[in-house]
């Protein structure tokens, strides 16, 4: 419908067109924001619970420069650096499902001054900090009477 204004035509949308409209693109819109929400819903989300097993990786950093994979099991964890075939014996003691404490397990492992100033300062406090994707994210704490360490860090898991 047309109709004249002050020497200008302008056109009259009848409420008919604009509901279809206006409807169809709500419609569209509904669409789109139920396939992105089923879309990110699919993706994997790790929970803490997820890197108490399996295998892992740590890439190592300039601020901690360790390389290795890491095989966790039942509050066990065995450690292979990429630069030597030694294995280390951990075991974990998990405080809740994001918080352990580890120490160099005594029987498996021929343990160094360093490993055994760890054992008997209480062991390495991890605390997860984030998980991103398949990424989890901590810093671990050395604390005794007279030191504190802390150790940021991460480690993917593989399978």
């Amino acid at each position: 419908m047309r109709y004249v204004r002050g020497g200008k035509q302008t056109l009259v949308c009848s409420r008919a067109v604009h509901d279809y409209t206006v409807g169809n693109n709500m419609n569209k819109l509904i669409i789109l924001c139920l396939s992105i929400t089923g879309l990110t819903s699919c993706a994997q989300d790790l929970k803490c619970e997820d890197f108490k097993n399996g295998k892992f990786r740590t890439p190592g950093n300039s601020t901690f420069p360790y390389q290795g994979t890491i095989i966790r099991d039942n509050g066990k964890q065995i450690e292979w650096s990429t630069e030597s075939a030694d294995t280390t014996h951990i075991d974990i003691r998990y405080l809740d499902d994001c918080n352990y404490v580890m120490t160099y397990n005594t029987e498996l492992n021929e343990l160094d001054n360093l490993e055994k100033f760890i054992n008997n300062s209480g062991g390495m406090q991890v605390k997860v900090l984030e998980i991103k994707g398949d990424t989890l994210f901590y810093n671990g704490l050395l604390q005794n009477d007279t030191l504190r360490f802390e150790q940021p860090g991460l480690m993917i898991k593989v399978k």
